[in-house]
Parts: structure tokens; C-alpha cells; sequence
């Protein structure tokens, strides 16, 4: 498959009239996924609280950036006592963040389980434990996590990796039926694999770009580069009241590789 025979168009920005005037949370805020989510929130009015270690790399009249080492719980606590004196509410919060070494099962220690499960999983469930008094307080009342379909690939050395994302998956479906009630809906988007900033760098934009590309095409049903904005639109539809029915949902969006 030649690269001049994939679409890579720019993801037309979604826009629903909900989002003007509200307040979203979200990790990861620096590149990639999470920069885009809180890009398109931008664009469709709302005011966005960015975490990221790489906080104030990007600019926005409504967006406040703060650094905060997700992994480290009194990092978390002291960045939420920040975000809680500054707005009364959050109506959304997008949990985007995390890393995907390869650890292979011989090599592996336990101080790099540890850091890679903190950020991946841990991480989740505190912002979202930290920030629930002030959705509660909220009227959007959304959140979405983000994994990954590699808990589907067996792929070796993302051992660790993949339990981390399929771990979101509970998560997900455990906390949609716990704060359902309050009206508070969790879904997840599952990406497949991503043209970030960093994908393109390591992988399609070097010397075996085309092996990879060929890779991808024998996957994907569609032809189609996948990118951040792809995502964001996805995790936009998601914290949207449009999509007020679905909670404890798993929204694959990966081009049509697994068929989900």
C-alpha cells in the first residue's frame, strides 16, 4: 500500500452547542489526544483546565495549564485544591494521559510497573475520585477515558501496557453504574493506532515509514490516517448530551481493525 493512496485529510472539528460557556478537565493536555480534546472544547466555547508535565507549551485566552506529574498522588491532590479555587464546577473531565513502554516479562522491575500502572490506571481514578465534588456541582456531568485496542493484540514486550488499558475498561463500566444515578455518565474511547505528533516520529516518518504503513493497511479496513482531531471529535461526542443514553460504553475507533 503506498502512502499517496491513504487519506490523510484533516478530521473536519465536530460542533455541538453545549459545550459554550462550560468547564472541562483534561490530562495529557500538552500534545497528542489530549491537546486536541481540549482544542475542539475551545473551539466549541468552553473554558478547559489542562494537566500535563508539559504545562504552558500551548496558549488559549479560556484554557489554564497546570503541571502536574499525574502518577504522583499528592501531585494530584495539590493540582485539584489549584482547579477547585478557581471554578466552582467542572461539567467534564477527559482522562487522556499515559505512556507505552515496552517491558518485556525477564526484564521488567517493579518500580516500572508501578510507574507505568500509576499513570495509566491509577491516575484515572483519582482524577476522576479528586474532580466528582465539583461535577457533582456541574451540569454537563461526562466523563471520558481513553485506552487503547492494544489489550486486544498480544503484542510482546505491552504486557504491562495492555493491562493497563484494559483496566480502563472496568473502570469505566464500574464507575458508570456507580455514579449513573447522579447522572453522571463514563464512557471510553479505544483508539487504534494514532498519527500523534510522536506516532509520526518514531514510526512514519523514518526509514521503514512505508513497512509500517503497509502494516497498518493490512489492518485497517479503512485507508484512512487516523489522527488526534479524529479522537477528539469521538471524545467530544461522548461528554455531549447528544450521546445523553450511552455510559459504561467502549467506543473503538481504530479504522476498522478489530471489527467492534
Amino acid at each position: 500500500m503506498k502512502a499517496a493512496e491513504w487519506i490523510d485529510s484533516p478530521a473536519p472539528g465536530l460542533r455541538l452547542p453545549d459545550f459554550q460557556g462550560r468547564t472541562a478537565l483534561v490530562t495529557g493536555s500538552s500534545l497528542g489526544i489530549g491537546k486536541a480534546t481540549a482544542q475542539l472544547l475551545l473551539e466549541n466555547g468552553a473554558r478547559v483546565f489542562g494537566l500535563s508535565l508539559e504545562a504552558g507549551n500551548w496558549t488559549h485566552p479560556a484554557l489554564t495549564s497546570l503541571a502536574c506529574d499525574l502518577s504522583d498522588a499528592a501531585a494530584l491532590v495539590a493540582a485539584f485544591e489549584k482547579i477547585s479555587a478557581r471554578t466552582p464546577h467542572l461539567d467534564y473531565v477527559v482522562n487522556v494521559a499515559g505512556k507505552d513502554p515496552k517491558y518485556s516479562l525477564d526484564e521488567v522491575t517493579v518500580e516500572q510497573w508501578d510507574g507505568l500502572l500509576d499513570l495509566n490506571l491509577r491516575a484515572y481514578y483519582f482524577v476522576i475520585k479528586l474532580a466528582l465534588p465539583l461535577l457533582r456541582r456541574g451540569e454537563g456531568r461526562s466523563i471520558v477515558n481513553v485506552s487503547s485496542i492494544n489489550y486486544r493484540l498480544g503484542l510482546p514486550g505491552r504486557a504491562a501496557y495492555s493491562a493497563s488499558k484494559a483496566g480502563i475498561l472496568g473502570l469505566t463500566t464500574g464507575l458508570s453504574r456507580e455514579l449513573g444515578r447522579e447522572h453522571i455518565r463514563v464512557n471510553t474511547i479505544t483508539p487504534g493506532w494514532i498519527f500523534t505528533e510522536r506516532q509520526v516520529e518514531e514510526y512514519f516518518a523514518g526509514p521503514e515509514a512505508e513497512k509500517h504503513l503497509a502494516f497498518l493497511a493490512r489492518q485497517q479496513s479503512v485507508q484512512l490516517q487516523i489522527t488526534s482531531a479524529d479522537i477528539a471529535n469521538h471524545i467530544l461526542f461522548y461528554l455531549s448530551n447528544v450521546s445523553r443514553a450511552s455510559t459504561g460504553h467502549n467506543c473503538v475507533v481504530d479504522g476498522g481493525w478489530l471489527l467492534e
